[in-house]
């Protein structure tokens, strides 16, 4: 009985070595504890929050546009008459292509991070998302990435390094490294992209219109003009039109300075996503590290990213 005994105790010592050793060897390869397992999905559902909602943030700003160059050609037609050529886009294809591909490699990255924390392990990321970092190692060198880059306060070769890395990314990485490495190689690659998304939305002028830069002093402006332009039409024809005419004008300049206010916040209210979008990004790395759970401040991420996604909407209605 004693030998019996001896025995099972060297076999439940024996078989509890080998489970260390597999829990040593499941977590060298990516694995995480439970509790902090949920934090990687919930960061990417705040990521793709934060990048469909700025995807939409452009969209809004180009109808916006649109609806200030229709106020300049009503104001202008007796003089200009219309033609097509006279109608233009915010932000030209190239353009904006760049920014979407960036937002597109953040949303991707946090995905891919997703995967990667799941229980599915594959040997390598797959043929799209490779073909994604190769995308963005060509995108730095194109015009419209040296425009985007030069029109903010960033290094060139800072801002290029960043994405060149995350191109690197995408097409090195192996999906059974150890997360939290992972994650820490693309600390510096997520913030510097999304600080050169935040330069490119800039600030609004001031009252006098002054200080402003990037998209939002370039849409301020913009709006500005076309209360000018329609000040300007109205002084000129007032004694030739008739009442009604003339009141709905008037009318609809104070409505002319709410769309100049909505298309403002709009960019504002993205470039403040892009910025939490960071912050997160960095809690998620110390969370992983501790292996704590930072459900909570996900969760209020994913509820602001909603909020900002209602707030597009609306003025998509509105329109």
């Amino acid at each position: 009985m004693v030998r019996k005994s001896s025995m099972r105790t060297h076999s439940r010592i024996r078989y509890s070595v080998l489970a260390c050793t597999f829990c040593v060897v499941v977590f060298s390869a990516g694995c995480i504890s439970p509790a902090v397992h949920k934090n990687v999905p919930a960061f990417a559902n705040a990521v793709t929050l934060a990048t469909e909602n700025t995807k939409s943030a452009f969209n809004a700003v180009e109808q916006q546009y649109e609806n200030v160059q229709a106020e300049r050609i009503v104001v202008n037609y007796e003089k200009q008459g219309f033609n097509p050529n006279m109608v233009q886009q915010f932000l030209g294809p190239e353009d904006l292509e760049v920014r979407l591909s960036l937002l597109e490699a953040l949303q991707q990255y946090a995905f891919t991070l997703a995967e990667v924390s799941g229980d599915k392990q594959l040997d390598q990321f797959d043929d799209k998302t490779r073909a994604l970092g190769s995308s963005l190692q060509a995108l730095t060198g194109q015009p419209a990435f040296q425009r985007l880059v030069s029109s903010s306060a960033l290094n060139v070769n800072v801002a290029t390094a960043a994405v060149n890395a995350m191109g690197r990314w995408f097409i090195e990485r192996k999906r059974q490294r150890r997360l939290p490495q992972l994650i820490d190689e693309m600390q510096e690659p997520v913030r510097t992209t999304a600080e050169l998304l935040e330069a490119d939305i800039g600030n609004a002028p001031d009252a006098r219109g002054h200080g402003g830069n990037g998209l939002r002093d370039q849409l301020w402006n913009e709006y500005s003009e076309a209360l000018i332009q329609k000040v300007a039409f109205l002084d000129h024809n007032k004694d030739r039109m008739d009442p009604g005419s003339k009141m709905e004008i008037i009318r609809s300049l104070p409505q002319l300075v709410r769309q100049r206010s909505l298309a403002d916040q709009t960019l504002k209210q993205t470039k403040v996503t892009l910025s939490t979008l960071v912050d997160a990004h960095a809690a998620l790395l110390r969370a992983i590290r501790s292996k704590t759970d930072i459900q909570a401040s996900l969760s209020a991420l994913i509820a602001e990213g909603q909020r900002i996604k209602g707030f597009y909407d609306s003025l998509q209605k509105k329109d």
